[in-house]
């Protein structure tokens, strides 16, 4: 195999246009002139140049052969580094079942939790659900959304998370502040999806259920002081 002439891999590595028109330069060969060496159409080169089309093996082998004459190796490939999506959407949900008044201490520690996790968010949305609509119950900080519901709750912030999650998933990061084994499916869901779940559960008080922990990963459990 002719080194530089065919990637190791399929899917790792594209045709660099510019590569044709490097060697017919140091060939000293106009578009029209390489054309005929290789028994060609006058625009082939053109085309290649332009990145319209691609030189077949036989016509990569022929310019390879060309520029080894002149003692240069053609560079025909360069890899393509397969990455991942930037996870730049911090989606949180924070459920209050029965909270009453609404834990203020712990508004800011779960904001700087989840954009320390995602620095970098070009769409942020901070949601707590709570089932008593009082002056009592309401976030301080603005950027909290409070949602009210008087039952069905955990439907609620699982209707919500999948909504705002299905927009871009892979982009998505999703904070779920809770103790209820029952999202357990949420969290599969959201996954399955290609989103990425951070369970929230605080340090004191109510432990998070281990089925709730297992679902996330203990890696993404995040315990607040």
């Amino acid at each position: 195999m002719l080194f530089g002439m065919t990637p190791a891999k399929q899917g790792a590595y594209r045709f660099r246009k510019e590569s044709i028109a490097e060697m017919r330069q140091i060939l000293g060969l106009s578009q029209s002139a390489m054309a005929a060496m290789l028994d060609l159409p006058k625009n082939t080169v053109s085309r290649w140049e332009r990145g319209e089309t691609t030189p077949d093996a036989e016509s990569l082998a022929a310019i390879y052969s060309l520029g080894k004459e002149k003692g240069v190796e053609p560079n025909f490939f360069v890899s393509v580094k397969q990455q991942a999506p930037l996870r730049d959407v911090a989606l949180v949900y924070w459920d209050l079942s029965g909270a009453l008044p609404f834990p203020r201490h712990l508004e800011s520690l779960i904001v700087s939790e989840a954009r320390k996790r995602v620095p970098h968010a070009t769409r942020e949305i901070f949601k707590a659900f709570l089932t008593f609509p009082s002056l009592a119950s309401q976030p301080a900080d603005p950027i909290w959304r409070p949602k009210h519901f008087a039952a069905d709750l955990e439907e609620a912030v699982y209707d919500q998370a999948l909504s705002d999650a299905g927009q871009s998933p892979s982009r998505s990061v999703v904070f779920l502040v809770a103790t209820n084994a029952a999202y357990v499916d949420l969290v599969k869901d959201l996954r399955d999806r290609d989103a990425r779940v951070y369970l929230m559960t605080m340090r004191l008080g109510v432990g998070a259920p281990p089925e709730l922990i297992a679902a996330v990963g203990r890696r993404r459990w995040i315990e607040l002081a």
